[in-house]
């Protein structure tokens, strides 16, 4: 018998039909894309890649920012390592349309070599929040610690667009995971009664978004990292670990879990988490979202425009590269 939170993975089982309120040419790219994961998973994978590589490649803003920001802080500008970003993100989206072959085979293609001390975590009564971000096959991620019994609630931004609000409502729901979306004004309430229930938070706190944050040094340079969870989770006696997944061959992935030491502030923990996942990002750096604009909001409280950033980025190809 199949185990349930496999079958659970399969997309818009837990969504229903499209919302009316999306555009029609919305709803049929949603249909199409989900239509798209009833194809092998290997062949989803290849597709997402080499239609992302080539997306990476066009002389295009969010492109222009990726090669940019590769260039200043990793020390490559690479026009083919910035496609490789873009080839991972459409990897990761057409993997993640129908995750049940991927769980199915989890054994086989996915290494967890911390799940023993995970699973001693699981028994303790302190609640447990898993820091994350854009990485490897993030979704994934998600799905195969709640395929390992692992109950999971997750914060989550929305979409954009309708269209793809309600792809990633599909995708999310499908392999069984509760999201709370940070609109949501129940949001906080809801996640002190997860942490109660001893469910597993986490979230992607690895991108500069408009909530409570802290400036923390990531790849030598002070990065806004939202902070509010870590601030509630320390008021519940929470123990955070850090948890990325990332891919080391076609179809195969292996986890990367550390816990944090329960004596760090909320500012010394952040910078060790950027610290982390900077160490990760130069081992794998196709594998995370450069085309992201991270530094573009300034310790200042100054957020730059598009364009600024991008001048700003241009002038500081010109100095000395620091060290993270």
């Amino acid at each position: 018998m199949a185990d349930p939170a496999v079958k659970n993975a399969l997309p818009g089982q837990a969504s229903g039909e499209l919302g009316s309120s999306i555009p029609l040419q919305g709803r049929l790219l949603v249909a199409a894309l989900r239509s798209l994961g009833a194809l092998p998973v290997g062949v989803r994978s290849c597709i997402g890649y080499g239609v992302g590589f080539l997306i990476g490649l066009l002389p295009l803003r969010d492109q222009r920012v990726a090669r940019l920001q590769l260039g200043r802080f990793f020390g490559s500008s690479s026009r083919i390592l910035a496609a490789r970003s873009f080839g991972n993100a459409g990897q990761t989206l057409m993997e993640s349309l129908n995750l049940a072959p991927l769980l199915a085979r989890s054994s086989s293609c996915i290494e967890a070599p911390q799940w023993p001390e995970v699973e001693k975590w699981l028994l303790d009564k302190r609640p447990l929040i898993a820091l994350t971000g854009h990485t490897g096959n993030w979704d994934l991620l998600a799905a195969y610690t709640i395929a390992r019994g692992v109950p999971l609630t997750t914060v989550g931004r929305e979409a954009r667009s309708q269209a793809g609000q309600e792809l990633l409502r599909s995708i999310r729901e499908g392999y069984g995971i509760e999201t709370i979306w940070r609109s949501d004004r129940t949001g906080v309430k809801r996640l002190v009664a997860c942490m109660k229930e001893r469910r597993t938070v986490a979230a992607l706190i690895d991108q500069d978004t408009d909530v409570e944050s802290i400036y923390a040094p990531f790849f030598g340079e002070a990065a806004k990292t939202p902070s509010a969870l870590i601030a509630l989770g320390q008021r519940c006696n929470a123990r955070f670990v850090s948890a990325f997944m990332f891919r080391t061959g076609p179809l195969h992935f292996e986890t990367f879990i550390e816990e944090f030491e329960s004596s760090l502030t909320a500012e010394a923990l952040l910078a060790e988490y950027n610290a982390r996942l900077e160490r990760l990002v130069r081992r794998f750096p196709g594998q995370w979202v450069w085309f992201h604009k991270r530094w573009r909001s300034r310790p200042d409280g100054e957020r730059l425009s598009t364009s600024r950033y991008t001048e700003w980025l241009r002038s500081q190809l010109a100095q000395p590269r620091r060290e993270g």
